[in-house]
């Protein structure tokens, strides 16, 4: 008897079993998945009208996870346009606030370990060039501080923000206030502006890295720190709504992949 597949029923399938698909790959660098072993991979195929029923279920569940993902997106939008509202564009820097160095402006210090001294499920953060977080049992640092990839493969940097315990990667800037009536909260967001202008001075040909010396060289506006406070403020206010979508989120994350599980067992 002939089997039909509702091609939204198959995307769902393939999906639900990526990493099984994956791990049929042969390749070092590349992982390829020959015909023959596509030829071999055997999809439950209940009724026509009942895949398209399914295809349909999960669809709509999908559409939920992506209109939370596009809110969260508009919420980074947000920030950085209250950002330039308040400050402007801290190139041209067009309300002609004062200027500092960056160096007069910071303290900058760095982290003394090997990338390689992540813990798993360690007590503390600890910050390396990377843009994931990872874990340690010792921390360094204990206090209030702006983290600055100092190298990147791609000058991808990012500049983090963290209040306590942790430890660094020999490569990462920590990054702290010499006068700490400065926002720490402004004065992330006024080094993520400048990080095309990082990139653009970054040094080496494979890894590239930041100096002190580069660094240096950029100047950042600074406003009145009352509006460096209303700034934090109305990110607060922000941040505060992102946790609530991000906790909303997780919860369709949950349940989408309770329903691709029901789903191709006949539970659904």
């Amino acid at each position: 008897m002939r089997s039909y597949v509702h091609a939204k029923f198959l995307y769902h399938w393939l999906r639900r079993n990526r990493p099984y698909l994956e791990s049929l790959g042969n390749g070092a660098t590349f992982k390829e998945v020959s015909k023959a072993v596509v030829a071999r991979i055997e999809i439950p195929l209940p009724p026509l009208p009942e895949q398209r029923r399914i295809a349909e279920i999960l669809d709509k569940a999908d559409a939920l996870r992506a209109k939370r993902r596009a809110a969260l997106a508009q919420l980074d939008t947000l920030t950085q346009s209250i950002f330039l509202d308040m400050f402007g564009d801290p190139v041209s820097n067009p309300r002609k606030w004062p200027q500092e160095a960056l160096e007069t402006f910071f303290h900058f210090r760095t982290g003394k370990l090997d990338s390689n001294a992540a813990v798993a499920s360690g007590q503390y953060p600890f910050f390396t060039c990377s843009r994931e977080d990872f874990r340690i049992d010792t921390f360094a640092f204990d206090c209030e501080a702006l983290l600055l990839a100092g190298n990147n493969a791609n000058a991808d940097y990012s500049v983090k923000h963290y209040k306590g315990r942790f430890n660094a990667y020999q490569r990462t800037y920590v990054i702290t206030l010499r006068n700490e009536r400065n926002s720490y909260i402004y004065s992330r967001f006024v080094l993520q502006q400048r990080l095309a202008e990082l990139k653009r001075m970054s040094k080496g040909t494979g890894t590239k890295y930041l100096t002190i010396e580069l660094l240096n060289r950029i100047h950042i506006p600074v406003p009145p720190q009352e509006s460096q406070g209303a700034f934090a403020r109305r990110v607060g206010a922000v941040e505060k709504l992102r946790n609530g979508q991000g906790a909303m989120l997780a919860e369709l994350d949950g349940l989408f992949a309770s329903l691709q599980h029901r789903a191709f067992r006949g539970e659904l």
